[in-house]
């Protein structure tokens, strides 16, 4: 079985590999990282798909766009925790 990509038709996996590096350079500026992390997998899956493109690159936008989908899906969980929990430490 061979993986055979074409890598004349790249520009996804560059896209997702550029989302993916902007979503971390990016991660002060608020719902930014979120939506470029989130096109990051997105253009890697179609890549990956669609067996376009350079597939390292798409790979490394992949894992790059999960890395800070997480952080930031936690960190989100973690305020949102902090502040239910001085919302009932001042109900009390």
């Amino acid at each position: 079985m061979t993986d055979e990509y074409d890598v004349s038709k790249k520009g996804l996996s560059i896209a997702s590999l550029v989302m993916g590096i902007l979503s971390i350079v990016f991660f002060w500026v608020p719902l930014l990282p979120f939506l470029l992390g989130f096109l990051a997998v997105i253009f890697a899956g179609v890549s990956l798909k669609k067996k376009e493109g350079i597939k390292g690159l798409s790979i490394t936008g992949l894992v790059l766009g999960v890395i800070v989908l997480a952080i930031y899906g936690l960190s989100f969980l973690l305020v949102g925790g902090l502040a239910g929990l001085g919302l009932m430490i001042g109900l009390m």
